[in-house]
């Protein structure tokens, strides 16, 4: 008991303080050992349930507790459900273990990928947690994800940490896993390193970031010549840097912007004066024939008083915060209800449709941009579909004043630093109160803000120049572990059907 609750803790303390803000990457790199050898002494499916079950909240826990900041039935929820892919993970090792013996160990990168590819699907995607993410301060390591994306880095931590266990426990094989191992750091590194050295820098377009620092409970508190006031305030320090275009945070202004003539006709103003479009964070609504309405999540991005107001609307909106998944059907209409009573502030907002470009005049030419906002930045096919359209850089806008001064803000930078890489774009990120900064299309992060922090932020945001393996065959490398671990378990199912009759025997040997 002892033994197995110390490997349990192990694995959940190495893999939450390899993730940001900690440059501790590498403890991931053996951070999957202990759980290992805790699978390997389970008696039994239901003692790996629950010790799978037990790491797996624990390892949520430490990198995930920060959702807590902003809702406590939220984090619950969390630590109750993720653990869950942590379980179906454990039972799908331990039985291509006792089929396959080790064998397994090739197919096991397979199989977590595979189970990580699925947090991204559905109305309760949380592609968060990935194990790739662990690397992001590590660019030598992990220029390959413009083949890949951030799943294959999940692939090779996993099948360094397969090596790893090999090695401690056959002997006799040690030497060969060790060798293995080496070349495992070694071909991404020098293909990394060749990558920075040679990768074009390109173009750039000038952009200010406006950090504004505001406390969400004071800004959604009906303020909004406050807002605007901050926000004014801000353009005229940025005014001097002369940028070629504006950016305000996510909700910088939390009204419905294009409804009030007033502050409309300041922000044209402000575009006037500036000599360049702004583009901001806002909410939105639309009013229906029959009376209903929806309400968005949305980017307005003002390039001068006679020119339409562009609009994207978030499509990937965060679960039990922004909308309740499957909010029409049971039991979630009703859990919906019930959350409306209990928890103050959640969203009631309806998913945009259509993956918008922004577009702008430059001397250069006509520049496009695409706004992730805020959550969407976690998920890569939703940038990756961004570039496919033409986007030439990409705006990712995002308030995580919610999450105080926890790892959770970190983490959600670090995220940008793999869509840059997997489609080899520049980022310009804004957030209300940190960390704004600039990302080139190598990942490297140019320029930044710190945390809970008012400041202006002028640099350029490298444009694309080029479309990736990712940007164009999309998540083939995750479907191609999906199908692989699809067969190994079909062959799985024969094999233990054939044992049961006595036709095939076992071998724990490497």
């Amino acid at each position: 008991m002892k033994k197995k609750l110390l490997l349990a803790f192990s694995t959940a303390i190495l893999l939450s303080l390899a993730y940001a803000p900690l440059r501790t990457g590498f403890l991931a790199y053996g951070g999957l050992i202990p759980f290992f050898y805790l699978l390997e002494s389970s008696e039994g499916r239901s003692e790996t349930i629950r010790w799978s079950y037990f790491t797996g909240f624990c390892y949520a826990l430490g990198t995930l507790y920060w959702i807590g900041w902003v809702t406590f039935p939220g984090m619950i929820g969390t630590l109750l459900v993720w653990p869950l892919y942590i379980v179906l993970y454990a039972l799908l090792h331990v039985r291509l273990r006792r089929i396959f013996s080790s064998a397994a160990w090739l197919f096991i990168p397979f199989v977590w990928v595979a189970i990580e590819y699925l947090q991204s699907l559905s109305e309760l995607a949380f592609p968060w947690n990935y194990l790739g993410y662990t690397q992001s301060y590590f660019l030598p390591l992990i220029q390959y994800v413009e083949y890949t994306s951030i799943l294959g880095v999940s692939f090779w931590i996993l099948l360094i940490n397969g090596l790893g266990f090999l090695a401690l426990s056959h002997k006799a094989r040690r030497r060969r896993c060790l060798l293995t191992l080496l070349l495992l750091f070694i071909l991404p590194l020098a293909h990394g390193l060749w990558t920075l050295h040679y990768e074009p820098a390109g173009e750039q377009v000038t952009a200010s970031l406006l950090q504004g620092n505001m406390d969400p409970f004071e800004k959604w508190a009906d303020d909004e010549e406050k807002n605007m006031l901050l926000y004014e305030g801000l353009m005229e320090k940025a005014r001097q840097d002369q940028p070629e275009i504006y950016i305000w945070p996510e909700t910088a202004t939390p009204f419905y912007l294009q409804y009030e003539p007033v502050y409309l006709e300041r922000m044209y103003r402000l575009v006037d004066s500036s000599h360049a479009p702004i583009l901001t964070g806002s909410v939105d609504v639309e009013h229906h024939t029959d009376g209903s309405y929806k309400y968005f999540n949305a980017a307005l991005f003002f390039t001068g008083r006679d020119s339409l107001i562009q609009r994207y609307a978030k499509i990937k909106l965060v679960p039990f915060s922004e909308r309740v998944p499957y909010r029409d059907y049971f039991p979630f209409k009703h859990i919906r209800a019930l959350l409306y009573d209990l928890i103050w502030g959640i969203g009631d907002y309806a998913p945009g449709e259509e993956y918008t470009l922004f577009y702008f005049a430059r001397p250069a030419g006509v520049c496009r941009f695409a706004v992730p906002i805020c959550y969407e930045s976690a998920f890569p096919d939703v940038v990756r579909t961004f570039c496919r359209k033409g986007a030439d850089f990409l705006v990712i806008i995002t308030n995580d004043a919610w999450f105080g001064r926890t790892s959770g803000p970190y983490q959600h930078a670090r995220i940008a630093v793999f869509r840059a890489i997997e489609n080899r774009i520049g980022i310009a990120r804004c957030a209300n109160t940190g960390i704004s900064c600039f990302i080139d299309p190598c990942g490297r992060v140019t320029r930044t803000t710190v945390l809970d922090q008012q400041a202006v932020l002028t640099g350029g945001v490298v444009l694309r120049h080029r479309t990736t393996w990712y940007t164009h065959y999309g998540d083939l490398f995750a479907w191609l572990c999906v199908l692989v671990t699809a067969i190994i378990l079909i062959i799985s199912a024969i094999s233990k059907k054939n044992n049961k009759k006595g036709t095939c025997a076992t071998d724990d040997r490497f």
